[in-house]
């Protein structure tokens, strides 16, 4: 929301302020298992679960946005004097402050997610862990929204609200936040000392739940019929482990590709909005186009945190009512990416382009619910928080992959390269500017796209078929978990 005016204000490029937007998405995705490992260690110690986890990243994150904030008031210069380019030191100090935000923000998910699995049974975990997911997904619009309110909309004072509208809040949580096991009335209790394989077993038994005392019967670790390994039940596998499991590579690429596709969309979907508003005109309304941008990304997150709580909802009565794995959840959430692809391809006036956010929002949350519960699962407890920051990575990967594959596609229908569309409209005093200067220089609006839909079609194409790829990878899954039971 502030990306635009923090550009203005700095004069930076486009090319420079999305190098520093990624380096917040490397602060978020890449610090996941480095906060992980932490809230494993103070897991360990039930009374301590979240206390100083939290506390660390009200700092990281507090700091990382009042930087950011610093370095658009101009107390912290980027450059020597107003006609000079930004310096490398100022540009990479403002990229630090974006990665500290992004990395405050993923320690404090993981030691919240991390409490609210350990603190509920098999029958409402998933429910639980939503509802703390989905205020990460609306924090967004929420902030977005407050900020204008309050601010009118100006970048500095959003940049001052997130720096203590994140950091007290996570700073109290650290103080609040505890671990409490569920009680025994749903067959859970604490498991103090029994062998791997009796019941939901870990290495780290202080924290570890199990069904009863009982121990499971031997044939269900019987060696299967087709040679496969066996699954450990109750084990808890450490991350080193994890790197020799084909359940995590799978997951792990069906998540790069599903969460790629939803990145691609929330981060281009101003461009989407822009380029259906435009088709066709050289003239057009900034306000206009800036509405129907608000309105998408309002849309995205509202759902976004919709599909995390429903989902969770839903998964937990049906395993619960219908003794149904969690794994049959993927694809449903594969199915309903495919959906919003294919609907952007179908969209071709902004006026229906929530149709697209509405199903690529609740795709997206829902796919952030299924994914934590199933590397709950299959791979324990004792490591929960370092085994899904590890998956957490592929985001990171698909993101930038799906994006560069948007770029190249939009880039390659703008009016530099395609030059102008038939019938295109405009004043002759704006397209006169479309034509190469005579020093040669491009003129400015040769990177604009006026051909509505077609200016990322491709990329949408692209999308859904790995979106395809990855229901096809969901439900191998299942069928090979399923056997291997």
């Amino acid at each position: 929301a502030y990306a635009p005016q923090l550009a203005s204000k700095l004069d930076l490029s486009s090319t420079e302020i999305n190098l520093i937007g990624v380096a917040g998405n490397f602060g978020m995705y890449l610090t996941g298992p480095l906060w992980g490992k932490f809230v494993d260690s103070r897991g360990q110690q039930m009374q301590l679960t979240g206390q100083r986890p939290l506390l660390c990243s009200s700092i990281v994150i507090f700091t990382g946005y009042f930087l950011v904030h610093s370095f658009y008031s101009g107390a912290l210069p980027i450059r020597p004097d107003s006609s000079h380019h930004p310096t490398t030191i100022g540009l990479l100090g403002l990229a630090f402050a974006m990665f500290l935000s992004g990395s405050g923000g993923a320690g404090g998910l993981s030691a919240a997610v991390n409490a609210a699995a350990k603190s509920f049974s098999d029958q409402t975990r998933a429910t639980a862990s939503g509802l703390v997911l989905a205020g990460f997904g609306l924090s967004a619009f929420a902030f977005s929204t407050l900020g204008h309110v309050i601010f009118g909309g100006d970048a500095g004072g959003l940049l001052l609200l997130l720096s203590f509208g994140t950091g007290i809040p996570i700073f109290l949580g650290s103080f609040i936040v505890r671990a409490v096991p569920p009680a025994t009335a749903n067959g859970y209790e604490p498991v103090s000392a029994l062998e791997e394989g009796e019941g939901y077993v870990s290495r780290n038994t202080s924290v570890e739940l199990s069904r009863s005392r009982s121990p499971r019967p031997r044939h269900r670790h019987a060696e299967p019929e087709d040679g496969k390994a066996p699954l450990r039940a109750g084990h808890s596998y450490t991350p080193f482990e994890l790197l020799f499991t084909s359940d995590f590579w799978i997951i792990g690429v069906i998540l790069a590709l599903l969460c790629g596709t939803g990145l691609m969309y929330i981060n281009n979907v101003g461009s989407v909005a822009l380029a259906l508003t435009r088709e066709g005109k050289v003239d057009y309304d900034p306000r206009v186009v800036s509405a129907w941008q608000a309105k998408q990304v309002a849309t995205v997150s509202i759902w976004n945190c919709m599909g995390r709580i429903i989902g969770g909802i839903y998964s937990d009565f049906c395993k619960t009512r219908f003794g149904m794995e969690r794994i049959w959840f993927l694809p449903v959430v594969a199915g309903l990416f495919i959906i919003s692809q294919l609907s952007a391809l179908n969209t071709t006036v902004v006026s229906n382009l929530w149709i697209v956010s509405t199903l690529l929002g609740l795709a997206y949350g829902s796919l952030f619910n299924v994914v934590p519960m199933l590397v709950l699962e299959w791979f324990g407890m004792g490591h929960f928080s370092q085994n899904y920051g590890w998956i957490c990575v592929a985001p990171v990967i698909g993101g930038n992959v799906f994006n560069v594959v948007f770029g190249r596609v939009y880039d390659s229908n703008t009016v530099g390269r395609i030059g102008l569309p038939t019938g295109v409209s405009g004043t002759i005093s704006e397209l006169r500017r479309l034509v190469v200067k005579a020093a040669g220089e491009v003129g400015r609006h040769d990177c604009m796209c006026l051909v509505g839909e077609q200016c990322y079609g491709t990329a949408f194409k692209i999308s859904a078929l790995g979106c395809t790829v990855a229901l096809g990878l969901s439900i191998w899954a299942g069928v090979r978990r399923r056997r291997r039971l």
